[in-house]
């Protein structure tokens, strides 16, 4: 990578490129414009720009032996612009309507030559010639290319316009692919860095980095994410490795625990049958509900256990039916405790892959951990919500929101939010639900409403 970094160009390198490959474009095009203009002139299909110039001192030699009522204009050149002002008019200034006697002019080019005026595109020139008997003659022209033939003059636009207007166009149009090409050589490097961000963030740390971009500032970018990579890497490696020893290490407890627990258990039943005093039975009845806390306890970390040692094979999964399966437990769980199931789904025909025990039980623990702190008479709620890139399962319930406990640390094993509590109940509901999410590339959110706590469990859609 180093090597990369060295051999690439500065990001100004590039754009400097840009702008000097639009110049020479430009240039090239200009070029090519200026060469075709003096084409079209050579043909005679136009004439040179300097035309009007000398036509007008053309017009200067005949008019110096006319007079008004002499004046003959079909004897002036055919391009010359002429209009003739009586005697009150002194040569260079402005004059009015009623000072003219005749012109060829339009009425624009009129009303420009009355006040020596140039139109907004380019300007034009005037020479006043005095006629012999003290009348005026004012001769308009400008630096343009004509039509060569007079009927083309006033049916066809303004030629020298036009040919600026091409250029113009032509100009822009250069200038928006030179743009359009910088920005699509951009936008395919940018891309190697959004692909490695992509990547980086699906904990995808096996696949290969991409080529240079011959950016300096983006291969050392991408080089930073690459040491990124490899510091990640040994660090979920790590991770991996001591989560690993210790759902061994968990697996491995409670397998130990079993035997005791059972012994105890079974003992404390056969005392239980046996005729005791008043002051040994409630001991012996204690006994028998700890061992049972403490069975379901140990059951409960066996099926963790389970399903990261042990995780069930993947399957295709009709969302449908996944869905009546976990409303009909809703349904079972909330009928004992008088509370209203309400659901909300609509999955169509939406097949998706996933381990179809572990997800259960994962949804399940989520409607236990709803109606264990739902008060009588209240909802709990199950919905389900499909978009193109993944499937988000919602269960609220109406009543206790989550203590800022489990919120900021709930998922994770032993997780309660209250170390006081005393109802059996150890966190590792949420737990097995983040586990299995997570198994499958998703994630588990809990959240605070203002009826109260909403669980959510998001699994990137796999087509099956």
């Amino acid at each position: 990578m180093e090597k990369r970094i060295k051999k690439s160009r500065p990001l100004r390198s590039f754009l400097l490129r840009y702008l000097l490959c639009t110049a020479v474009a430009c240039a090239i095009a200009c070029l090519v414009w200026v060469t075709i203009l003096m084409g079209i002139i050579s043909s005679g299909f136009v004439l040179p720009a300097y035309s009007g110039s000398d036509a007008t001192l053309q017009a200067m030699e005949k008019l110096s032996t006319m007079s008004a009522d002499h004046f003959d204009a079909e004897a002036l050149p055919a391009l010359c612009r002429w209009v003739l002002l009586d005697g009150s008019v002194s040569p260079g200034e402005s004059a009015m309507r009623h000072h003219v006697l005749a012109t060829n002019l339009s009425e624009d080019e009129l009303a420009q030559a009355l006040v020596l005026g140039s139109p907004v595109l380019y300007k034009k020139f005037y020479r006043d010639v005095p006629l012999i008997d003290g009348t005026l003659c004012r001769l308009q022209y400008d630096f343009t290319t004509p039509y060569a033939d007079p009927a083309l003059r006033g049916i066809l636009p303004d030629f020298q316009i036009s040919m600026l207007v091409i250029l113009a166009l032509l100009l822009l149009l250069i200038i928006l692919v030179m743009t359009r090409r910088a920005a699509a050589q951009l936008q395919a490097k940018t891309a190697l860095l959004t692909q490695v961000c992509r990547t980086l963030a699906a904990r995808d740390l096996t696949a290969p980095m991409p080529g240079p971009t011959h950016i300096k500032e983006f291969d050392s970018a991408l080089q930073t994410m690459d040491t990124l990579r490899g510091e990640l890497s040994s660090s979920l490696k790590s991770q991996w490795a001591l989560e690993q020893q210790r759902t061994e290490r968990m697996a491995a407890l409670t397998h130990d625990l079993k035997t005791p627990l059972t012994i105890i258990h079974g003992n404390a039943e056969l005392l239980a049958e046996e005729e005791l005093s008043v002051t040994e039975r409630p001991s012996v009845e204690a006994i028998l509900r700890a061992a049972h806390r403490a069975d379901q306890y140990l059951t409960a970390l066996r099926e963790t256990n389970r399903a990261q040692l042990f995780p069930a094979a993947m399957e295709n999964i009709d969302l449908a039916d996944f869905c009546a399966v976990v409303c009909a437990t809703g349904q079972a769980l909330c009928a004992p405790r008088n509370l209203q199931f309400v659901s909300d789904f609509s999955p169509g025909s939406t097949m998706f892959r996933g381990r179809k025990q572990d997800l259960t039980r994962a949804m399940e623990n989520l409607l236990v951990n709803a109606t264990r702190f739902t008060p009588q008479g209240q909802k709990v709620f199950f919905q389900c919500h499909t978009d193109a890139v993944g499937i988000t399962f919602f269960v609220r319930n109406e009543g206790s929101a989550f203590p800022p406990g489990v919120l900021q640390s709930g998922g994770q094993m032993l997780s309660t939010g209250n170390a006081a509590r005393n109802d059996g109940h150890q966190g590792l509901g949420l737990y097995f639900a983040r586990t299995v999410a997570e198994s499958h590339g998703g994630r588990l959110v809990l959240t605070n409403t203002k009826e109260g706590a909403c669980a959510s469990v998001w699994l990137p859609l796999i087509s099956a």
